[in-house]
């Protein structure tokens, strides 16, 4: 909600507005509106309208634009409203801003967290169903092998344990991480230069990496070898993306951009946070296969022709465990894997 005078200063503003706009209430209040967020047209002209007769207006799905060069989208009431301050009298007008964006991201959230809940249990039950039997089989192959003794055959039975071992170890991957998080006070941006170096070592051709980070992101409370893991693999895949750009002889320079922000208010899973972290990977390559987009989450889903499709799966739980999740955003020359953490303030 934003209440303005005549002239279109904001005389009142409450937190959701703070946090729509990006704009502090010290910063905005006796401000024009416009120096906060440029207003359209057909809303300048409700505000006159409405000054003018006292009567409510409503507009839906309008872009408003906000400090963090973002666009919100939101169904707007403009109303008359009387003005109690005993300085003047003069009359204002309210402004009440729904943000339906947020609306349809909270029904996103619940709709991808019930996906992955439900295929994890499917994929689970399978792979429990398939252990059983693949000892057994690893155990007579075994002894078979020792029947066998010093006979050629035993390159078969070396063969069946073999298999079976990968099979296995592809059956626990599917599983998911089965320990909880150790929690300790890490530093985001530690976690994300040492991805780094790791990663880009090994930088294949010319590829170009940025950084945009948040100085004022606090210590997070997290398991560091887990969120490694996470962006070893998103980190790892926009660099895979961008090195076949670079083999289709693509005219941009192939760059990925490691970004953090720091957000107030916001809701997580359908709950509100206080303070939440935003680490975005984003790539300039030429985007993920519109087929893809719905289950790319899902385990054994992969845009690789060589791939498990289970780095995405593994990642999603691992970010899950620590009460965030991990969204993808992607068209042609423009791919984002944003990952959402809830910043909990130490137990005193």
């Amino acid at each position: 909600m934003i209440a303005l005078d005549r002239q279109r200063r904001i005389v009142l503003l409450n937190l959701a507005a703070e946090s729509m706009l990006g704009c502090s209430r010290r910063i905005a209040l006796g401000q024009p509106i416009d120096k906060i967020c440029p207003l359209p047209e057909s809303l300048v002209s409700q505000i006159a309208d409405v000054l003018l007769n006292r009567q409510t207006l409503i507009t839906r799905q309008l872009q408003i634009p906000t400090r963090n060069l973002q666009t919100a989208v939101v169904d707007c009431i403009v109303s008359p409203m009387e003005n109690n301050t005993p300085e003047t009298t003069e009359p204002l007008v309210l402004l009440e801003l729904i943000d339906i964006d947020r609306q349809h991201k909270i029904a996103q959230e619940r709709a991808l967290l019930e996906q992955q809940e439900r295929s994890q249990r499917m994929l689970r039950g399978v792979a429990h169903e398939v252990l059983n039997p693949l000892g057994g089989i690893r155990g007579a192959a075994q002894l078979l092998e020792q029947e066998l003794g010093r006979s050629k055959l035993t390159e078969y039975t070396g063969l069946l344990i073999k298999e079976a071992d990968r099979l296995q170890n592809l059956m626990q991957k599917m599983l998911g991480p089965n320990k909880r998080p150790e929690i300790s006070s890490n530093n985001i941006h530690e976690i994300l230069n040492y991805v780094s170096q790791l990663l880009l070592t090994d930088n294949p051709g010319n590829i170009k990496t940025k950084t945009d980070y948040d100085p004022s992101i606090p210590q997070l409370l997290c398991d560091r070898e887990k969120l490694i893991q996470v962006f070893i693999n998103l980190l790892s895949n926009a660099l895979h993306a961008l090195s076949e750009t670079q083999s289709s002889a693509s005219d941009n320079t192939p760059l990925v951009t490691l970004r953090t922000r720091v957000e107030r208010n916001q809701t997580i899973r359908g709950q509100i946070k206080r303070l939440i972290c935003k680490v975005q990977v984003i790539d300039n390559g030429p985007g993920l296969d519109p087929e893809l987009k719905d289950t790319l989450f899902f385990p054994l889903v992969s845009g690789r022709p060589n791939g498990t499709g289970l780095g995405l799966s593994i990642a999603q739980s691992l970010v899950v465990q620590h009460g965030g999740l991990i969204e993808c955003h992607s068209e042609p020359g423009r791919t984002v894997f944003e990952v959402t953490l809830p910043i909990e303030e130490p137990q005193s």
